[in-house]
């Protein structure tokens, strides 16, 4: 394990550089760090075969979620495995999601990264990050907004044609 204490904090380094890009939404301080042959997988079973795709998506889809609000992640990584010139990195991230509403979102998701040394740095080759759909607090909270507004449209709709049915029947 200490044979490669050096190797392991350049990692740390990249792991700064991304949990900083993440608060700062600037998710291309990462590019330098990405091997030419990146790519990823998204916790929305979306893949990404480049960097600029995956960046292009990434401000989408925090344009979309986040808004004007803001989003961090804490990896917590599990010790990296070491195979010549390939590290693979795995482990569980705490994130924190305000969106544009101010509505908060605490969750954990899992990921796996594969580094590939060239010449001499560590690049990102591959990774993937998954979140649990059955805990996914930001699908719960859609899928209770929907049964809310369902829920009143239905009360409220009842209630008219009930009133109209009353009216037309005693008219």
């Amino acid at each position: 394990m200490n044979d490669h204490n050096e190797d392991r904090e350049k990692l740390r380094l990249i792991q700064a550089v991304f949990e900083n890009a993440v608060k700062n939404n600037t998710i291309d301080d990462l590019k330098p760090y990405t091997d030419p042959e990146f790519s990823f997988v998204s916790f929305t079973d979306r893949s990404f075969s480049d960097f600029d795709t995956f960046s292009r998506q990434w401000s989408s889809t925090r344009k979309e979620m986040v808004g004007s609000g803001s989003f961090s992640t804490n990896l917590e990584p599990d010790p990296s495995l070491f195979v010549d010139d390939i590290a693979i990195c795995h482990g569980n991230s705490q994130n924190n999601m305000v969106n544009n509403k101010g509505v908060e979102y605490e969750f954990t998701s899992h990921w796996t990264v594969v580094f590939k040394r060239r010449e001499g740095e560590w690049k990102i080759l591959r990774a993937h990050n998954s979140l649990n759909p059955f805990s996914n607090p930001m699908l719960k909270h859609a899928v209770k907004a929907t049964i809310f507004k369902t829920g009143l449209f239905a009360f409220i709709s009842g209630g008219v044609i009930c009133s109209l049915l009353t009216y037309l029947i005693q008219a």
